[in-house]
């Protein structure tokens, strides 16, 4: 996931915002925790391509790059 967060051309404050919500993802225990997680970072995508500090394709990108990640988390928490 790391390696495609870094392929994209972010500013330090986004990116530092992006390791936030990475880590937050990470540290979610529960399915409930992992869907209020989700949904922030879709918020948050939503807000920063709204306020034109995303560029739609990297927007695009950020949305399947958290979509992969809570579906790869949401297995690892059921196995």
């Amino acid at each position: 996931m790391q390696e495609q967060l870094d392929q994209l051309r972010l500013s330090k404050p986004v990116q530092g915002e992006i390791s936030d919500l990475v880590r937050a993802l990470d540290a979610a225990s529960t399915r409930a925790d992992l869907e209020a997680e989700a949904a922030l970072q879709i918020e948050y995508i939503h807000g920063l391509e709204a306020s034109r500090k995303l560029r739609p394709a990297d927007a695009e990108k950020l949305y399947i790059i958290f979509d992969d990640a809570v579906q790869a988390r949401l297995q690892a928490l059921s196995d």
